[in-house]
C-alpha cells in the first residue's frame, strides 16, 4: 500500500496524510501546508525565497 505524500505549497517538504493543512480556494483549487507557520506566511505573501528558514527555494 502506497502512501501518498503531498508537497508543502510554501517551503516544499513532503505533508504525510492526517499531517498539517488543507487550504481549498474559492475557485476550488487546494492548496497543501505542512504546518500552520507556512500556511500563516504564504497567507501574507511573503516569498519563501527571502526566508532562511526555508530549506529549498525552488518557487
Amino acid at each position: 500500500m502506497a502512501v501518498l505524500l503531498r508537497k508543502c505549497a510554501f517551503c516544499g517538504r513532503d505533508v504525510e496524510p492526517g499531517f498539517g493543512w488543507m487550504y481549498v480556494k474559492a475557485d476550488g483549487t487546494i492548496i497543501y501546508f505542512c504546518s500552520s507557520k507556512c500556511r500563516k506566511n504564504y497567507m501574507m505573501g511573503r516569498n519563501p525565497k527571502k526566508l532562511g528558514w526555508i530549506r529549498k527555494a525552488e518557487k
